[in-house]
């Protein structure tokens, strides 16, 4: 009897692939509810009402449109972001020519800021989509890195309606947990973890400060390679299969501006290359008998890197 892979649900939604994800729900009878969620919303374009706050749920809804246009319809990347950047300036009250992208968000920020939320636009992973969310508490945190030590500031962020699209498409159960903000701030999202559990202490924090770091190093490092690097940390660090089975099923290099699923196949890549001598390993199971092999393959690959 085939078995609900929670992991291969999510990784197929990391990648965009909606219809692929839903096709694989499907196959198992007790995800129907679900399935027949999906099929209201993005078949049938119930969009979602996300917050009572008119303003904030009104900014919410055009932003739906844009993902069911996106993932469900499969518009031109383009040709939707369009789309969604015209709906937008007109709900800012735009009556001239549109203005750029990221003129938009600001006024739409101004607008979400107004009502007393927080927010932040721009991309992830090549689409748009906002982080909207009601507070903010300022932290420190000592973080080991494999070339040291160092403090870090870290917002603890709480209360959120948006958290971009992946959240959207998984109703709320994947998604972004954070991010290292332009000033080097550790961004977290403090619902998704527990503070003393390993997820938030290497895949938040170790994560996200050395893409903190990376940046300082680096000036002109790609989102790719920081997420190639930052990945590599984790194998490094983590103790169990976690890891490298989440990178196993994530990688993939159909949509190159899906920077976290390049990076994860170009981590398969060089580990088959390093451990097996051969171009790319497609069997999870030869990877899971090498947990040590794999963290000592990451260790030299991050130094090969420097």
């Amino acid at each position: 009897m085939k078995v609900f892979d929670k992991q291969i649900y999510s990784s197929l939604l990391v990648k965009g692939n909606l219809h692929e994800a839903i096709n694989y729900l499907e196959g198992f009878p007790e995800q129907a509810e679900l399935v027949e969620k999906y099929k209201e919303v993005f078949q049938n374009h119930q969009l979602m009402t996300r917050s009572t706050n008119k303003v904030i749920d009104a900014v919410d809804k055009i932003y739906q449109a844009y993902y069911i246009d996106v993932f469900w319809h499969k518009e031109n990347p383009q040709k939707a972001e369009l789309k969604l950047f015209e709906n937008l300036w007109n709900y800012c009250g735009g009556n001239t020519e549109i203005a750029k992208d990221a003129f938009i968000e600001l006024e739409v920020e101004k607008i979400i800021r107004n009502e007393g939320y927080e927010f932040l636009g721009g991309d992830t992973a090549g689409f748009y989509g906002p982080y909207i969310w009601a507070t903010s508490v300022d932290e420190t945190y000592e973080v080991e890195l494999p070339y040291g030590v160092q403090q870090y500031a870290l917002t603890m962020m709480d209360g959120f309606i948006s958290r971009s699209w992946l959240d959207f498409l998984s109703f709320g159960k994947v998604g972004t947990g954070g991010w290292s903000g332009k000033d080097g701030t550790l961004c977290c999202i403090k619902s998704l973890y527990d503070t003393e559990s390993t997820h938030f202490k290497i895949s938040f924090l170790k994560h996200e400060a050395q893409h903190t770091l990376d940046k300082k190093l680096y000036p002109h490092i790609t989102s790719t390679e920081l997420e190639y690097r930052a990945k590599l940390v984790e194998l490094i660090y983590w103790e169990d299969e976690k890891i490298i089975t989440m990178i196993f099923h994530d990688a993939e290099t159909s949509d190159v501006r899906n920077t976290h699923a390049v990076a994860s196949h170009r981590i398969i890549s060089d580990l088959s290359k390093r451990l097996f001598n051969v171009a790319y390993v497609n069997d999870l199971g030869m990877f899971l008998t090498k947990l040590d092999d794999i963290r000592n393959a990451a260790q030299a690959l991050l130094d090969e890197w420097n």
